[in-house]
Parts: structure tokens; sequence; C-alpha cells
């Protein structure tokens, strides 16, 4: 498959697939709450939180049956789920839930199978960036629709219920892109000493899964508290909105220089730059807050730019080391860990905000970030020079 033709087809996908699921997540809680029903809502997230964890399962699916049609097969059950969520009433809640968190989980899995398997390595940088880019632009899409819509006067009181309805046509639309898309199974399956050797294979698995914890832990350690952060710091909730989307578009931007310039990195140093320098700026973020907000403001945005270019990085550094052959399991075994981790890590980030300081938080973040950009390229130097 051409790279060009695979990026354009990932990306675009991407962005239909985030913003459905974006304009899904903010009108939710909205309807729910005004038909009495928060409860029924708590539980419904809480099961698609868990069946959408089960990575590791439908990764395997994935390598078994093709990325791709798993890519089909979880957006079509993906939008049924978020159809399902104007149903209001406890069982039908958890039905839904359970149809949207296994369809996601299979549809974002299987994107790893399916770039595997239809292009070199030193193509797959770019596809990364491209699919980073349909995220981001999907995500900031799907919340300023959700905007308009309940900003519509003619809408009302029925504005998010009319999201919920236009939500999963968005993720459709992105299903049925993918029927003009082609799959080229194992074409780009090199020599791999993972490949035949399942002991390897589990080492790698194992390895990964620990990186998966650390990576999870300390993401949802601090980015849930940013904007409690910006207002600890004196900012206004205005100006936490605005610097949100300023981070926001510095993702943006920085993922699409990536899209356009990236073409055989050396993504461990770059992982390892950025990384580090994720976690220096979040050092200077805390010892920032008691100076003007702008200045945390501007380290922030600065921060959002070395993360997006870390993640791409770290997810490039995935691609090199996993065997074509186990890309859904390892990646879900991973998936799996990163979302034990993000729970783990909001936790203890609230024990932390409620027992300390911003700053504090911040402090113990940027360390924990820090440390990471060693631990990856340490952890997998084997496979990496392998």
């Amino acid at each position: 498959m051409q790279p060009t033709k695979l990026r354009r087809e990932l990306l675009v996908f991407s962005l239909l697939f985030a913003a459905g699921m974006w304009l899904s997540k903010t009108a939710q809680p909205l309807y729910f709450e005004s038909h009495e029903a928060l409860s029924a809502f708590g539980v419904g997230y809480a099961v698609m939180a868990i069946v959408g964890g089960l990575s590791v399962v439908w990764g395997a699916i994935a390598d078994r049956v093709g990325g791709l049609t798993v890519v089909r097969i979880g957006s079509v059950l993906y939008a049924i789920g978020l159809a399902g969520r104007l149903i209001t009433d406890l069982v039908p809640t958890i039905v839904f839930s359970a149809i949207a968190g296994a369809g996601a989980s299979l549809a974002l899995v299987g994107i790893r199978p399916w770039v595997r398997s239809s292009v070199p390595d030193q193509e797959i940088p770019g596809i990364v960036a491209g699919r980073n880019l349909g995220n981001q632009t999907g995500t900031v899409a799907g919340t300023i629709i959700a905007a308009g819509i309940f900003a519509v006067p003619a809408f009302g009181s029925d504005g998010p219920r009319i999201a919920l309805l236009v939500a999963p046509v968005i993720v459709l639309t992105g299903a049925v892109w993918l029927l003009y898309a082609s799959e080229q199974t194992g074409s780009w399956e090199g020599p791999d000493p993972n490949t035949s050797n399942p002991s390897g294979k589990r080492w790698l698995c194992i390895k990964l899964v620990i990186i998966g914890l650390v990576s999870g832990f300390y993401v949802s350690l601090i980015t849930p508290y940013l904007p409690l952060v910006l207002t600890a710091a004196g900012a206004s909730t205005t100006v936490a909105a605005l610097t949100l989307g300023g981070m926001s578009c510095a993702q943006i931007v920085a993922t699409s220089v990536m899209t356009k310039r990236a073409r055989n990195p050396r993504p461990v140093t770059l992982f390892f730059i950025t990384e580090l320098g994720t976690g220096v700026l979040t050092l200077l973020a805390a010892l920032s807050l008691g100076l003007a907000p702008v200045v945390l403001t501007a380290i922030l945005v600065c921060r959002a730019a070395f993360v997006a270019i870390a993640v791409a990085a770290e997810e490039t550094i995935q691609y090199a080391v996993i065997p074509a052959s186990a890309s859904g399991l390892i990646f879900g075994a991973s998936q799996t860990a990163f979302l034990i981790g993000d729970a783990l890590g909001g936790a203890f980030g609230a024990q932390i905000w409620s027992s300390g300081s911003p700053s504090s938080l911040l402090l113990t973040g940027g360390l924990i970030t820090m440390a990471n950009a060693v631990l990856l390229p340490l952890i997998l130097r084997r496979e990496i020079r392998g």
C-alpha cells in the first residue's frame, strides 16, 4: 500500500472517530442529568472502562482476524453503543456501554496490526504522526460541534439529545470511509527474533506492560488537574479554558509538522529529548506558581507540544520492537496496563492534591516523567539494538 494513501485513510478515520467520541462524551452527562439518571451514567461509564480495558483480548482477535477488519467492526459496534446512550434506563445503559467499550477498543487496537502489515518500517513515523493529528483535530472538532449544537437557540434543552444523535452518525461515516481502505497482510513482516520465539514475545510484553503502567500513571497524575492548577495559580476559569485550548492547538501544530517531515527519524533519541523536556517543563510549571498566570500558561502550552511529540515517538518505538505477528496482542496488553496506570494515577493525584498543593502534584509528575525518559530506552535497549 502507498504510505501516503494509508496516512490519509488513517488521518480521516481518526478525525471522524475522535470527533464522534468527544461529541458524545460532552453531551452524555448533560443528557443523563436532564433525565435524572446520573447514577446510571456512572455505572455505564465504569462498564465501558472495564470492557474497553480488555485490550489484550481485542488485540489477540485483531491478530487473528486482521487489523482493518477489526477496525471496521469495532467502529460499527462503537456507533451502536453511542446511539444507545439515548436510553437512560440502567440495564440498557449497561448493555450499550459494554458494546461501546468493546467497539472502541477493537477499533483502536486493530489499527496497529493494520498499519504494521501495510507499510515498511521507515514509513511508520509519518503514519503515526498522521493518526495522532487526526485524533487531536477530531477531539477539538467534537467539542466545537457540541458547543455549536448547544448554542443554537432553537434546540433549547434538546441540545444534548441532538448531539447524541449526531455522534454515532459521525463514527459510522468513519466506518464507511474505511470501506475504501485496503490491507496488505504480512507484506512487511521482516525477520524478527521475537516472531518465532515465544519467550521473547513474553518478555517484550512484560516490558511494555511496565512502561504502559508508568505512562498511564503519570499522565493521569497531572492532566485531569491542570484546570485546577491554573485557577489555583490565580487564573480565571476563562483563562484556564483558553489555556487548555492553546495546549490542544500546540499539539496539533507539533503533530502536523511531524506528519509532513517524519521519515527515518531516530525515535528513541526523539523520545528521550521530548520526554525529558516534558518533565523539565513540568518542574518549571511548579516553580512558576508564584509568578503571573501568563507564565504558567506559556509553560503548559510548550509542554503540550513536547507531550505530543513524545507520544508519537513512543508509539513509533512500539511499532519497531513489536513483532508483526503479535502486534495486536502485545499492544493490547500495553494498552490495558496504561488504563490501569491511568486509574491509579488519577486516584493518587487526588490524594496529593487534597493533602499537598499544586506544586507537590507538578513536582511529583515532573520527576516521574523524567524518570520515564530514561526507563523506556533502558528497558527496551536489547530490542532497540536488535
